[in-house]
């Protein structure tokens, strides 16, 4: 058991090796080894970092009051709230911008004052904002709910006034909206959807596209975008640093007498109050995008659409590629439960890092690393394939992490003792306590792979075009129609599959009947 275990996580260290820490450091490395460093302009950089900050200065005391609201109360507006969280999380920012796009398509309605305000700052700012907000949120409920009741029984315990209480609330919370403000910075910087669309449209250099520029214009300038990737992941890392600590100092608040909040409903006028907001951004994320995507899209009935099989070709993609980095992220926690020492941190670090080093970097890497005679995977599905699954890995890891650290140790070494096989162990006991969790994390990454853009536009092969790079490609050439078509019946089979496996796993684990007397 000793000996597997070891050769397990020797494996796990070599599969980190090869598939992020050499291509990273293969890209990194390259403007180091050339005589003079290449030049690469700073206004990408400033811009981004600029809007990044903004976008983060509103999504996180956003992020933080809408996560108060959920962790505090019930009742329709904390349901909403959380659906619609959820939805923009999981929503492509390139389709979110592509309905808009639609909206202010006609000469009347892009010349007009909203048309204009669209296609300049704001319209960045609003849409970033609208992408930030679900981290921004979800991070912050974390510390917001593992403060337990404890302190708001203590406060009304002791009789203190509204505004008391409210400051003691902030003041404890302050490192969970601190944390927002750092996450939602590190993934405004690292979006590309956005900078891909409405960023080339608006004429604003933005850093992840001047990197992408750099790598598909001729002639290629590795060294250039190596250096603003240099820029990039260093921002990200600082950002991602910060993130690290603030979560340390939330994780004070917790402890193991902490009491869950029994959630109450509001007030009628807080629940007025928050529905109109949960509203207004459920419209301006949702509603708005998707009906006019819906409606440029088959408002004349169904029209010849170019890359329809790019549909059933990246769920291909995102099945196959899922499912490895789901199995990669339960065997590298396994892994991780078992061993101390620098397996663990190294395995531990590979997966914080994901964070710091978006896709577009790794992508970058990949193609420096495998074009080449010894490893000639540049140009074919094979390596698309595995870029997909190792920038998700930590994804579908964190999906079943929680589900995997409740699993009883005693559950192993009982099955043991009453002579069940390891297969058996597998699939009756792990696989059925750990169906749905796997699940929701296969979903996960399987929706993430299918509509993913940057890895697709760098390392899709010819004639194998993926979704993203189709929806976006007839976007930038104005075939907003069939972009739309694309993109809603890419959501159907997506949502279709999500509904097929769901079905499936709940048929499979659901109690069987007792058996008659």
């Amino acid at each position: 058991m000793a000996r597997m275990a070891r050769s397990g996580g020797l494996i796990a260290l070599a599969l980190i090796i090869a598939l992020f820490i050499v291509p990273l450091l293969r890209l990194l490395a390259l403007p180091l080894l050339q005589p003079t460093l290449p030049s690469a302009g700073w206004r990408p950089v400033w811009d981004s970092l600029s809007l990044a900050i903004v976008t983060a200065l509103i999504a996180a005391p956003l992020g933080g009051l809408i996560a108060w609201f959920i962790t505090e109360y019930r009742g329709l507006a904390a349901t909403l709230a959380n659906v619609t969280l959820w939805t923009l999380f999981l929503a492509p920012s390139y389709v979110l911008t592509t309905g808009w796009i639609i909206l202010f398509s006609t000469p009347e309605t892009r010349l007009s004052l909203f048309g204009r305000a669209f296609f300049g700052l704001p319209g960045l700012i609003m849409l970033f904002v609208i992408k930030a907000l679900p981290f921004a949120s979800f991070v912050a409920r974390t510390t917001v709910a593992g403060a337990g009741a404890g302190l708001r029984e203590a406060a009304l315990i002791h009789n203190l006034p509204p505004l008391r209480r409210l400051l003691i609330i902030a003041r404890l919370i302050a490192p969970a909206l601190a944390l927002a403000f750092a996450v939602a910075v590190i993934e405004t910087m690292q979006e590309f959807g956005i900078p891909a669309t409405l960023g080339t449209a608006s004429k604003i250099p933005l850093l992840t596209y001047a990197i992408y520029q750099n790598l598909a214009e001729t002639p290629t300038d590795f060294a250039g975008a190596a250096l603003l990737c240099w820029r990039l992941v260093l921002i990200a890392a600082l950002f991602g640093a910060a993130s690290l600590a603030l979560q340390r100092r939330g994780a004070n608040l917790r402890n193991g007498r902490n009491r869950m909040v029994q959630r109450r409903n509001p007030s009628p006028a807080l629940s007025r109050l928050a529905l109109s907001g949960v509203i207004l951004l459920l419209t301006l994320g949702i509603v708005i995008p998707f009906c006019f995507l819906l409606l440029r899209g088959f408002s004349h009935g169904w029209q010849p659409t170019a890359h329809l099989n790019a549909i059933l070709r990246s769920l291909g993609f995102g099945l196959i590629g899922a499912t490895l980095a789901t199995a990669t992220g339960v065997a590298l926690l396994q892994i991780r439960a078992q061993r101390r020492g620098l397996i663990t941190t190294t395995i531990d670090a590979a997966l914080l890092a994901n964070m710091a080093v978006p896709g577009l970097v790794l992508g970058a890497g990949y193609i420096l690393t495998f074009n080449n005679n010894i490893l000639p995977l540049y140009g074919t599905t094979t390596l698309l394939i595995i870029a997909y699954a190792a920038g998700t890995i930590p994804l579908a890891a964190r999906m079943v992490q929680s589900a995997f650290a409740d699993l009883d140790r005693n559950l192993a070494a009982a099955a043991r003792i009453h002579g069940l096989s390891a297969s058996t162990r597998a699939i009756d006991i792990n696989a059925t306590l750990l169906a749905q969790p796997l699940l929701y994390g296969l979903l996960v990454a399987t929706g993430a792979i299918m509509f993913e853009l940057p890895i697709s536009e760098l390392l899709y092969p010819p004639g194998a075009t993926p979704l993203g790079v189709a929806v976006v490609g007839l976007d930038q050439m104005g075939d907003l129609a069939a972009a739309a078509r694309l993109a809603v019946l890419g959501m159907v089979a997506m949502i279709a599959l999500a509904g097929a496996l769901l079905l499936i796993v709940r048929l499979l684990t659901s109690p069987r009947g007792s058996a008659r007397a």
